[in-house]
């Protein structure tokens, strides 16, 4: 086994005399962001700026006769997730208006529904 104070051939040598550096310090720990109960209401607030919008997509039987929802989604900032209701398919779609163009393309008569407040409702 080698032996533990001697260094490795190779290892630059300082030369007498040269100061040791000392261990880097750990940086303190951050503080905690108030009380418990400040925290909980800060991350509210960031869950309400953040939260995804929830959509469906429904289509229309015949002359207002009947109805059925075909997917549900959630639209980010960055784009929407749906998942048919059928749970046959799932897609990423740059927003919940891209989607419904793209399965409208079936010539289905397809309506999007906002189920949280923002954005307002889409009527054709």
């Amino acid at each position: 086994m080698p032996d533990p104070t001697i260094a490795p051939l190779g290892t630059p040598i300082a030369p007498p005399g040269t100061p040791i550096e000392p261990p880097p310090i750990a940086p303190p720990p951050t503080p905690p962001l108030g009380t418990p109960e400040e925290l909980h209401r800060m991350l509210v607030e960031l869950v309400r700026e953040f939260a995804p919008h929830r959509f469906a997509i429904c289509e229309e039987h015949g002359d207002r006769v009947d109805g059925e929802v075909v997917a549900w989604g959630m639209a980010f900032a960055e784009g929407a997730l749906l998942r048919c209701d059928d749970q046959s398919a799932t897609g990423h779609f740059t927003s919940a208006e891209s989607a419904l163009r793209l399965f409208a393309r079936t010539g289905r008569r397809l309506r999007l529904i906002w189920i949280d407040a923002l954005p307002p409702a889409t009527i054709p």
